[in-house]
């Protein structure tokens, strides 16, 4: 009896709701968003106007990479595309309903998308400009592509004034072309941003009235609403946060007043929780803070003309996994993102230092996917190598101490590149125009490739024509002593051995530098003969 009063209540139930419980016939969506691109072009480049500085050259970004997203475990991701291939598709899985996209944009800037479970998006290009298209379901154009229309229809410059406003080198061209010299540098800097600041404060004004129409209209749903409003919030609360650390700072009351008048009108937005993570912007607010909270000393990095330091993530790990300002998975973040650090730069890092943290973040975390991810992204061995083991791209194995012993009585000049490093593929056509101004002399050109994966290197190969040289790929750049001994910390880097086998210059000239490699060259072969 109570079985079937049970049935009656629950046919009732289910009779009387309106969308509450989905049908089994229903469709159900993929869990993914998939993005074709039609005769893609690289829009991760960007040229000076005219008015900044007739001298100046191009700006890059993304090293290919110029798709991100935050995935399912909420750790950034990147996919490329094959530029200027009549088509290329990018699937991205994901089980959230609504996925924010990034495209990396005239190198310092980034479009963002958002984009439903199930969506298939076909992006067509005008020029360089990415527009993009819902071919499974209605949305306004003007509501898929806002940051693009925002940039062509509203804000004033080439660049958004968030990212004109901080950033010295473009107010340094204006400057260095002006031609009123009665003030300083510093001085015009200082009412550069000023003047930046409002027009920011104009940029910002239009995106929240433009967002909030959207609404009104009925074109977007609350979720992505939220979604667009917090990404607003969480630019403005980064780029007001860096205010605290200018002299002018009283002259931007006006942005911090944006950001209480949202507050007012919006509270939830202001309220962190690990939802948020789902969001580049808030990630970065993340980061910064973590930063911010823990200055740790530079690791600085060896080489000619680097001139450059890195954040000692070692110690960055060690802090936060002390620290209480943050969540527990906002740390899971912040600790993943300090050990990708470690097992990416292995010059600053030794193989001691990369395989305790990466032992320390399985205990810290259990999490065994995220630490096999990184075991097959780094193809680490929990042993230690002496040599440098290459193989070729035939598949034959061996070492750089077996090339450089068979290869005595020559001089070796070493390249070591990637495929996704943009300044190491820019070299090589001086590199073969050095092999053919030095052709009779006794030296070998050996290109060694960083790539952690065979496809990309193997492609690379053919597309710049380098199957005739001698390549190797690295197959242990981080569980190797004798990397470690070499300090590669970063690329294109160059080495010169003489015709004993003896390293002479661990740090050679760029095949660009042509008369200064030149020399360098023959100086080694000439010591040898004499």
């Amino acid at each position: 009896m109570n079985k079937y009063l049970i049935l009656l209540i629950l046919t009732s139930t289910l009779g009387c709701s309106q969308n509450k419980v989905k049908l089994a016939d229903e469709p159900q969506l993929p869990d993914q968003v998939v993005l074709i691109f039609k005769n893609p072009q690289s829009h991760a480049k960007y040229t000076f106007p005219s008015f900044y500085d007739q001298s100046v050259g191009n700006l890059a970004s993304g090293n290919g990479y110029q798709i991100q997203t935050i995935n399912d475990a909420l750790i950034p991701t990147r996919y490329r595309f094959e530029v200027n291939s009549p088509s290329d598709t990018v699937t991205i899985s994901t089980k959230r309903d609504l996925l924010e996209v990034k495209l990396t944009y005239k190198a310092l800037d980034e479009l963002t998308y958002y984009f439903r479970k199930g969506d298939t998006v076909i992006f067509n290009y005008e020029g360089t400009k990415p527009i993009a298209e819902i071919i499974n379901r209605k949305e306004n154009t003007e509501v898929t592509n806002f940051s693009l229309n925002q940039r062509d229809s509203v804000y004033q410059d080439d660049l958004p004034a968030m990212i004109i406003f901080n950033h010295s080198l473009l107010g340094f061209r204006l400057y260095s072309r002006g031609e009123d010299k009665t003030i300083s540098s510093q001085e015009f800097d200082r009412n550069y941003r000023i003047k930046m600041g409002k027009v920011l404060n104009q940029e910002l004004t239009e995106d929240m009235k433009r967002v909030n129409s959207f609404k009104e209209q009925g074109l977007i749903t609350d979720q992505h609403y939220n979604a667009m409003l917090s990404d607003l919030y969480w630019k403005l609360t980064n780029k007001v946060t860096e205010l605290r650390f200018v002299p002018e700072e009283e002259n931007f009351e006006y942005l911090r007043q944006i950001l209480i008048d949202l507050e007012r009108d919006h509270p939830v937005l202001a309220v962190r929780n690990d939802s948020l993570l789902v969001s580049g912007v808030y990630q970065s607010f993340i980061e910064t803070k973590a930063k911010r909270l823990y200055p740790l000393p530079k690791l600085v990095m060896k080489g000619r003309g680097s001139g450059s330091s890195i954040r000692d993530y070692a110690t960055s790990y060690d802090s936060i996994q002390a620290s209480k300002a943050f969540s527990p998975t906002e740390r899971k973040l912040l600790q993943y993102k300090n050990l990708d650090k470690i097992l990416s730069e292995t010059g600053d890092f030794n193989i001691e230092t990369r395989l305790k943290y990466l032992t320390k973040f399985k205990n810290d975390y259990q999490d065994t996917v995220l630490f096999n991810d990184f075991v097959k992204k780094y193809n680490v061995k929990f042993e230690i190598d002496d040599d440098v083991q290459l193989v070729d791209n035939s598949g034959k194995t061996g070492t750089l101490n077996e090339f450089i012993s068979a290869n005595k009585g020559k001089v070796i000049y070493v390249d070591y590149w990637a495929s996704w490093c943009a300044p190491c593929i820019a070299e090589m056509p001086s590199s073969k125009k050095i092999q053919s101004e030095l052709n009779n002399e006794n030296i070998v050109y050996l290109y060694l490739s960083t790539d952690r994966t065979e496809e990309p290197w193997q492609k690379a190969l053919k597309k710049l024509e380098l199957e005739g040289g001698i390549n190797y790929r690295i197959m242990n750049a981080d569980n190797s002593l004798q990397m470690d001994d070499l300090e590669i910390q970063f690329i294109p880097r160059y080495m010169i051995y003489d015709t004993n086998g003896r390293l002479v210059n661990k740090d050679a000239p760029r095949p660009s530098e042509s008369e200064l490699l030149k020399a360098q060259l023959m100086k080694a072969l000439n010591a040898s003969n004499n």
